[in-house]
């Protein structure tokens, strides 16, 4: 058996053994948002992003890629009532005007994104502390540009419609969430979200500049991913329109669709490109965030407000700073401290974050 049909057979034993709710992009997806962002940050907001996740500066990928599934397999469990908060129900009879009526008191995707912009911003954490609240935030965007969690045809988001695949998908909504992400990655030929995030990357490389975050523009990007739900997923599969409030039991009757593997392909095709925007636009969201470099208000605060796991507690005496040749750091005061090359800074949020990347202190240092 080929690699390729290797990985597909077990792909589909692991869904059969152990089925999960469909979510999101799944955990490709949404790790492939995450590192996208990551490779686009500014200095500033990396020394933001390193100082909330708790990891010196050449480890803010890894750390963006693991708080972008914290949502679906951490918190949903902690708290089922955020589980509303990853998709805006537009219904396709809707307008595009009809999009604030679809979010009842705030609890659907595109205003938690709203607020966990500014809760980031404002340095105004919830109960989930710093780095819960950015891992929302980073999920959220890779989830609004998933097209169904921005779409519903008195279907539950595709999840009533039950669907015949390859690889196998359960219902339509997982075949979007999971299925299709993996055809992107077996076509690419990786099989991993590492090697697909830079094809991805450079395949729309000339867009990037095209997807920057404009404050106050969230339901654009849900309308967006609406549009392509309608044209490439519904009308692709000639699904009839139903109504917005359609008989209780109308979701029981769905028929099995075929997903055809010119439609998978296609669909793929399309995955790749909402991956891409959503990776660009969550780096310009938290570029936009954090335009100035880190400070000690802003470590003290992350500190201060993440539950019990982010930060050490010992006194920091302003930014950490190491010597990625020498591995030795250092803080403002240190004899040392503006010595460095800048090609050689590796930013941390705390002592402790330093010396268990295998840095020391500085002599010098008071």
């Amino acid at each position: 058996m080929g690699s390729a049909a290797a990985r597909i057979a077990n792909i589909v034993l692991a869904v059969l053994l152990c089925p999960v709710s469909a979510w999101a992009w799944g955990n490709d997806g949404h790790k492939i948002v995450a590192l996208i962002a990551a490779d686009n940050l500014t200095p500033a907001a990396q020394g933001h992003v390193a100082n909330v996740l708790g990891v010196p500066s050449n480890q803010i990928a890894s750390a963006m890629e693991a708080a972008s599934v914290r949502p679906d397999w951490e918190f949903r469990e902690k708290d089922p009532s955020s589980k509303p908060w990853h998709f805006i129900d537009i219904c396709l009879r809707d307008t595009r005007a009809d999009i604030p009526k679809r979010c009842p008191g705030g609890n659907c995707v595109t205003d938690k994104i709203d607020e966990y912009s500014r809760r980031l911003k404002e340095r105004d954490y919830d109960r989930w502390g710093a780095a819960g609240d950015l891992a929302f935030l980073i999920h959220f965007v890779g989830d609004v540009h998933q097209p169904l969690h921005a779409a519903n045809d008195a279907d539950e988001g595709g999840n009533c419609i039950k669907v015949d695949s390859q690889p196998y998908a359960k219902n339509l909504h997982y075949a979007w969430d999971d299925t299709i992400v993996w055809r992107l990655e077996g076509s690419i030929g990786s099989g991993e979200p590492n090697t697909t995030v830079r094809n991805v990357e450079q395949t729309y490389a000339s867009e990037k500049v095209l997807d920057a975050w404009i404050p106050g523009r969230t339901d654009d990007i849900a309308w967006e991913s609406d549009q392509i739900a309608r044209s490439d997923i519904y009308a692709a599969l000639k699904t009839p329109v139903e109504p917005c409030d359609p008989p209780a039991a109308l979701c029981s009757n769905e028929p099995k669709v075929t997903l055809s593997p010119a439609y998978m392909d296609h669909a793929a095709a399309v995955a790749g490109h909402q991956l891409a925007k959503a990776g660009f636009r969550l780096a310009s969201l938290l570029n936009e965030i954090w335009t100035q470099p880190i400070s000690l208000i802003d470590v003290t605060h992350a500190k201060n407000s993440a539950p019990a796991q982010v930060l050490s507690s010992r006194t920091v005496t302003g930014q950490i700073v190491g010597n990625r040749r020498s591995k030795i750091y250092a803080w403002p005061g240190c004899g040392s401290y503006d010595r460095m090359a800048p090609q050689n800074r590796v930013l941390f949020p705390s002592r402790d974050a330093a010396e268990q990347a295998g840095y020391r202190a500085a002599r010098n240092c008071p």
